[in-house]
């Protein structure tokens, strides 16, 4: 992506959102336990048969009520698993229903509902309504609701919605909403809606919105809405990108609003800004206080001052310069033409 020097919001928009993320990406990893364990003790209190009613315990397997202080190499268990301590490996623990921790209920998939004190974490997949008051984290795909004080983790991806008071991060696709009250972080397509309060980044194609309070970043591509009450920043922008401050991409095509500046190799679409719009390439209507327009222009554009390398359209402003024209006919107030 070309970075414009004239524009320091740029980098400091995607320096912003990088810093942002590299908290967010390390509570993906799930380190393995090197150190030797003792061999799990899976007595319990069954009062019913067959594996069925009520367990107190760290039983293997079981279906009904389960009660235990810490998990501990548990397979299975269907229905509800309340738990009280930090759980241990459970490399193979598989929740249907039910799973409440005081700390934090963690299995390799959870299907149905977690609610965990600090955490919920499922080291494979998350299937359902998961809600921590720290962290949420899938180690493979969330689906479903992901709700978390501080953080909710799709590692692989997230499809459904994700709500965090900091931060939410996916590295992998999304289909749904993600919204954070500091930074979205999408680091593949997005299908949906991404909002941060701060800054909301895609790293891939994004076809829906992305909003934000200081910078929207599109790495990729966008197909919708990108907007920002400060800049919004991006490869090829189309649909409708609109910025308080500026709007800076390689191209941009629909609709483009920048309070201050819109600059971008090509423009095409509708452009507005008090300030100035800068191209090198433009096709359609752009209403500026500066326009300039360093290659071919194709449209109309008014301002105060029109600047056009090779025009062939309408200028209307105070001033008109198209190069093109012939010596005498450059510089012209009102309107200049050339087609």
């Amino acid at each position: 992506m070309t970075i414009h020097p004239r524009f320091p919001a740029l980098p400091l928009a995607l320096l912003a959102c990088a810093l942002l993320a590299a908290p967010a990406r390390a509570q993906t990893a799930v380190p393995a336990d090197t150190a030797p364990e003792p061999p799990p003790s899976h007595r319990a209190l069954n009062l019913g048969a067959g594996g069925v009613g009520v367990s107190i315990g760290n039983s293997r397997e079981w279906t009904g009520l389960r009660l235990n202080a810490s998990d501990h190499q548990v397979r299975q268990v269907n229905g509800v698993n309340l738990t009280v301590w930090k759980p241990k490996r459970n490399p193979r623990f598989e929740m249907n229903g039910v799973a409440v921790g005081l700390l934090a209920p963690m299995a390799r998939r959870i299907n149905g509902v977690a609610l965990g004190g600090l955490g919920v974490v499922g080291t494979d997949q998350v299937n359902g309504v998961a809600a921590a008051g720290l962290v949420t984290l899938a180690g493979q795909r969330l689906r479903g609701v992901g709700l978390g004080g501080l953080a909710v983790v799709g590692d692989h991806g997230i499809d459904g919605l994700a709500a965090a008071g900091l931060v939410t991060l996916s590295e992998g696709d999304v289909h749904g909403v993600t919204a954070a009250g500091l930074v979205s972080i999408v680091e593949g397509r997005h299908t949906g809606v991404s909002m941060g309060l701060v800054a909301a980044y895609t790293d891939g194609v994004l076809t829906g919105a992305s909003v934000s309070a200081l910078a929207t970043a599109v790495k990729g591509e966008s197909r919708g809405l990108v907007a920002s009450a400060l800049v919004v920043v991006g490869h090829r922008l189309n649909g409708v990108q609109a910025a308080g401050l500026a709007v800076l991409a390689d191209s941009v095509t629909g609709v483009t609003v920048g309070g201050l500046g819109i600059e971008a190799d090509r423009v095409r679409g509708v452009a507005v800004s008090a300030g100035r719009m800068r191209t090198s390439a433009f096709d359609g209507l752009s209403v500026a206080g500066w326009n300039e327009v360093r290659g071919p222009q194709r449209g109309l554009t008014i301002g105060l001052f029109n600047y056009a390398r090779e025009l062939h359209g309408v200028q209307v402003g105070v001033l008109n310069y198209a190069r093109n024209n012939p010596k005498g006919l450059r510089l012209l107030p009102i309107f200049n033409i050339r087609f």
